[in-house]
């Protein structure tokens, strides 16, 4: 696009550390999951032991919040009719504890190593996606894991729901919306736009999922639409002017393209120094048929990734709100994916 930066190779560029610290056993990494106790979230907590089990290295904290006066808000009843709907502490106790045992019991089966799970509760809570976040930010944990309990259309656009608010408002964070149950293929889609936080993508790709063997990886660009300056600028072209533009369009697609394949080699070698296999990472570079956002989504229906990782925020985007609108469009439409959100 016009005024867009374009992929860069310099390293000055990293937004995280990089994988070789990890490698070199810098820290255990850990992932807060948050965990809800109803049949969809159990589901939820098997899929990712599934996806966890063969990454070493990991520690699962798992987070449940006891809400209070669930449906009920202080300001919106009087005081009265609250106090007479909390749960006892004790209840609360029992409650929270029996969730995070069922919880911990689905990792654990799912082939998650026990050892690794840490439980926390948090009582008395008023908004579930706040306190996930927070508690996040307590124990310096960067990947909060949430899962989607919407059962319809209509519910998976409601902006109220804990995980569009968790994946809306957790600055500096990277967010899984997962989306049981899980398709069955072993493979990762790493969704790049044409900016410098495509390395951050992969090298986040690489260390979560790098270490873990048997999965196929394809590093994925739309290419946009023509940027202004090619449109019809409102009158008729004659030929000369028709081969000028047509020639000026062709150099442009062919910057763009190499300036992806740049960054495609690149990610290449970062999921391959994580210990992917080069041969098992595919790049695909494509026009745009319907829309960035709605192309993506119909190659994660078409091929039924697993694991779909890409940025929270379009560069191009100027609004104040941490989830761009192609990210918000995945997060709603798509099904059966681990949806990584990058900040």
């Amino acid at each position: 696009m016009a005024g867009e930066k374009k992929f860069s190779t310099d390293k000055g560029d990293d937004l995280f550390f990089s994988v070789h610290r990890e490698m070199k056993g810098e820290a255990m990494l850990k992932i807060l999951l948050a965990v809800d106790g109803t049949s969809k979230g159990l589901e939820m907590v098997s899929a990712m032991g599934r996806v966890l089990k063969e990454r070493k290295g990991v520690k699962v904290v798992l987070f449940h919040c006891v809400r209070q006066t669930a449906t009920l808000l202080p300001e919106d009843i009087c005081m009265d009719v609250v106090e007479s709907c909390k749960i006892a502490y004790d209840a609360q106790q029992r409650l929270g504890q029996a969730v995070l045992k069922a919880s911990s019991d689905r990792l654990s089966a799912a082939g998650f190593p026990k050892a690794d799970i840490e439980p926390r509760l948090k009582l008395d809570s008023i908004d579930p996606a706040r306190d996930i976040i927070e508690q996040a930010d307590i124990e310096g944990i960067r990947t909060i894991a949430v899962g989607r309990r919407g059962r319809s259309q209509v519910e998976t656009l409601l902006l109220g729901s804990v995980s569009a608010k968790v994946a809306q408002y957790a600055e500096g964070k990277i967010v899984w919306v997962v989306d049981a149950p899980l398709n069955e293929a072993e493979n990762v889609l790493i969704a790049l736009e044409n900016t410098p936080e495509a390395r951050t993508l992969c090298e986040y790709a690489a260390e979560f999922f790098g270490p873990c063997p048997g999965l196929d990886y394809s590093l994925t660009h739309i290419i946009p639409p023509l940027p202004p300056e090619f449109w019809d600028d409102g009158h008729i072209l004659n030929d000369t002017e028709q081969k000028q533009r047509a020639a000026r369009i062709e150099k442009w697609k062919a910057d763009w393209t190499a300036g992806v394949q740049r960054c495609m080699a690149q990610g290449r070698d970062i999921l391959a120094g994580a210990g992917a296999d080069p041969q098992r990472v595919q790049t695909l570079i494509l026009p745009t048929r319907e829309g960035v956002a709605r192309d993506l989504l119909t190659e994660i229906d078409a091929h039924k990734f697993r694991i779909v990782v890409m940025g929270r925020k379009s560069s191009r985007e100027k609004k104040p709100f941490a989830l761009g609108s192609r990210a918000s469009k995945i997060l709603q439409h798509s099904r059966g994916v681990v949806l990584c959100l990058v900040g």
